[in-house]
């Protein structure tokens, strides 16, 4: 998978090659290729390639030919592309890793679009002396991208001059900074100046470096540091030591972490010593230099940074996430999902870029924006107060609304609800992950005896149906699952498990009836919360934990299962999550205040019941099992007082729904499950709505709701 970046530099990566191959033959092509880009910066910037080699101590490279008519043909083909050439410069200068050092150095570049988005939204807020500091800056695309910011002359080159700093722990890296920067001034006093402050370090274990560099804090500190948590990883040792493997297979021979374990430790103990705001759990290089750049940054100084998701929903950055509110003035946040191809990596991935005014006590809200499904960020930002969202998320955890009337929704359903895990509300779970599906797997086996159990995965699991799909081959991620239809739905597992050699708690559960959830999921996906009755006699991998209350029978459970399966629930689930429905996450999911004994909650239990009992049964009605299930939706949305117009804002935000159902006349998509739901919430209403009527015509053209793509 390539980024977009990378194929429109595809050519020009080539013809790079090219040319550093026969003007410097004798060279390590990485070096080669820099020798020919600052050739390119040369001509860019103009000014004099030799007196830029002497002036930064740089030796003077052995060219067996001359590189400037490379270095044309190389601008020229940058000028094709959308990118701008200094920071296509840098885009080339990055040194090409192997993707197991890319994911182990959580090395994942800065796309040019990126860079320009976080530079427009963060120097035109400085207003302050001082250095502009990248801690862990590369080949320099965010410290070119802050430059370019400002119109070409006395300004900018002063900023080059006097403020510019970079450090990172590759000189190739650095080389590529200074050359990419030395593209935008003629001014080589400039470009020296700059060459002075870009340190070969580790930017984590420098604390002190930086503490005599910046007393009084940087005006800007900008960057994208490394994503990686610093764990060893039993599947990434065995790549680089040459498996060819799918994630979740077995391993063909045994892996030895002891010495990456040791020395993970010892790194451990050198970057962590003195942090304040880590919290629990696995350290992450991102957590990690969030806060040296909050303790770079200058009272009413810029930190701006590009950083994943999970900083704004995740239990381990809490601590970090309430400092990060706590300290800035000034707070706003873009949420993007990978659909851009900014980085070489799964196009559901969530990121966000941060900016935020160090210092001051008068905390303006935060300012929100979350991109569309095709990574288009809106024009206008949503409001939040702190206030308000300490209100509604105690963690302060930020739901990802697109729009105000999201954000009135959502914080309207908050407080009229109860959370999962509140300690004084009916639910208080008690979670349990049966089976782990990588430490158990010596425990597996491929067919049944009399003792043994089924173990259920991930893909068994959809609403109300514990046998959505059957294994049919393969391991790991390469399986192969075929989708069952309600009716016709029979068990085939992948694996079983003999229960005396699982855990005796996960036995004991195995053997009593219990709700199961499926963890991986997507903001995205047709539906995101995905539950149902798991029955005596299974187990369950780690992808199903399972679930059980201390208080209540099989009503809590069964009312528990139609309120979280229902589209207002998944709705509040979907500006909370991004890839795994985790207990923290789960425990913080609002419900409305409802008891099984009331009369809507009487019925809602014997709806979702009733749901479960048709799995497996032959005569099943589609069409009726489709209105019980807008039946529970209308019900669980008029518990929480919403209107139609509320339920449509609900609605919005599930696309995917009835893809493959027939349309209406005239129309390109069906919406017989959106329709189904509001009929059903005007007849508690007591309203007319069209819902009806086309509901009515839906019947007619064959269409059934609640039917996922995947199974027609």
């Amino acid at each position: 998978m390539r980024s977009l970046e990378q194929n429109h530099l595809l050519f020009a990566n080539t013809l790079l090659d090219q040319a550093a191959t026969e003007v410097c033959p004798s060279a390590e092509l990485s070096d080669a290729r820099l020798t020919i880009l600052e050739t390119v910066a040369s001509a860019v910037g103009g000014w004099n390639l030799e007196e830029f080699w002497e002036r930064n101590q740089q030796s003077r490279p052995e060219l067996h030919s001359d590189p400037h008519p490379w270095a044309d043909k190389l601008r020229a083909s940058i000028a094709a592309t959308p990118i701008p050439v200094s920071l296509a410069l840098s885009a080339l200068s990055r040194e090409v890793l192997p993707s197991a050092q890319q994911r182990k150095s959580g090395a994942y570049y800065t796309d040019w679009r990126l860079a320009e988005q976080l530079a427009a939204q963060s120097v035109p807020m400085v207003r302050t002396d001082g250095l502009w500091i990248d801690p862990a800056c590369g080949s320099g695309v965010l410290l070119a991208a802050a430059a370019m910011t400002l119109q070409p002359g006395a300004k900018r080159n002063h900023v080059i001059r006097e403020q510019l700093t970079g450090a990172d722990l590759s000189a190739r890296a650095l080389r590529g900074a200074l050359l990419s920067v030395a593209s935008l001034t003629a001014d080589l006093d400039a470009v020296y100046g700059f060459a002075s402050r870009l340190f070969r370090q580790d930017s984590l274990r420098s604390r002190n470096t930086w503490a005599e560099l910046v007393p009084k804090g940087a005006a800007l500190v900008i960057g994208n540091p490394p994503w990686e948590k610093l764990k060893v990883s039993r599947h990434e040792l065995a790549t680089e030591l040459g498996q060819v493997r799918h994630y979740g297979q077995r391993y063909k021979d045994e892996i030895d972490l002891t010495h990456s374990r040791a020395n993970l430790l010892s790194y451990i103990e050198q970057v962590a010593m003195g942090t304040r705001f880590q919290g629990k759990g696995e350290h992450d290089l991102y957590k990690l230099f969030l806060e040296l750049g909050l303790a770079l940054a200058a009272e009413d100084g810029i930190l701006a940074m590009i950083l994943p998701a999970g900083l704004i929903r995740s239990q381990g950055t809490e601590t970090l996430r309430r400092e990060l509110i706590r300290s800035a003035r000034e707070l706003s946040i873009s949420v993007i999902e990978n659909r851009a191809r900014h980085f070489a990596i799964d196009t559901r991935f969530k990121f966000l870029t941060m900016v935020a005014r160090v210092g001051g006590d008068n905390h303006l809200p935060i300012n929100l924006k979350v991109a569309d499904r095709t990574g288009v960020l809106p024009n206008e930002s949503v409001s939040i107060s702190r206030s308000e969202l300490h209100a509604v998320r105690n963690d302060l955890s930020i739901p990802e609304v697109r729009t105000s009337d999201e954000w009135e929704l959502f914080a309207r359903l908050a407080k009229n609800s109860i959370s999962i895990g509140d300690p004084t509300g009916p639910w208080r779970p008690t979670y349990r992950r049966e089976v782990d599906m990588t430490l158990d797997k010596k425990k597996f086996k491929r067919t049944p005896d009399n003792e043994s159990l089924p173990l259920l995965e991930g893909r068994h699991i959809s609403h109300y149906r514990w046998r959505a799909k059957t294994y049919q081959s393969g391991e790991g991620r390469a399986a192969i699952w075929r989708p069952e239809p309600t009716g016709k739905a029979t068990l085939k597992p992948q694996w079983y498990i003999q229960p005396s050699t699982i855990h005796p708690a996960s036995a004991e559960r195995a053997a009593r009836s219990r709700i199961g959830f499926c963890d991986i999921t997507g903001q995205t996906n047709e539906r995101s919360l995905l539950l149902a009755r798991i029955p005596a006699g299974v187990s369950c991998g780690n992808k199903v934990p399972t679930l059980v209350f201390a208080d209540g029978n099989a009503d809590r459970e069964d009312l528990f299962l139609a309120l979280t399966n229902s589209l207002v629930v998944d709705w509040m689930m979907r500006r909370l999550v991004t890839t795994t429905v985790n207990f923290f996450l789960l425990n913080s999911l609002p419900l409305p205040k409802l008891d099984e004994d009331s009369a809507i909650g009487k019925e809602l239990v014997q709806l979702a019941r009733s749901i479960s009992a048709a799995e497996g049964d032959p005569e099943v009605s589609l069409w009726d099992l489709g209105q019980r299930r807008a039946r529970i939706d209308a019900l669980v949305a008029s518990v929480w007082s919403l209107s139609l117009e509320d339920m449509e804002v609900v609605l919005r935000d599930f696309p995917l729904l009835d893809r493959g159902q027939p349309p209406l006349f005239g129309e390109d998509k069906s919406t017989i499950t959106q329709d189904s739901v509001l009929a059903e919430l005007a007849k508690l209403h007591e309203v007319q709505h069209a819902s009806g009527l086309r509901l009515k015509y839906a019947q007619e053209q064959g269409a059934m709701p609640y039917i996922p793509a995947e199974y027609v």
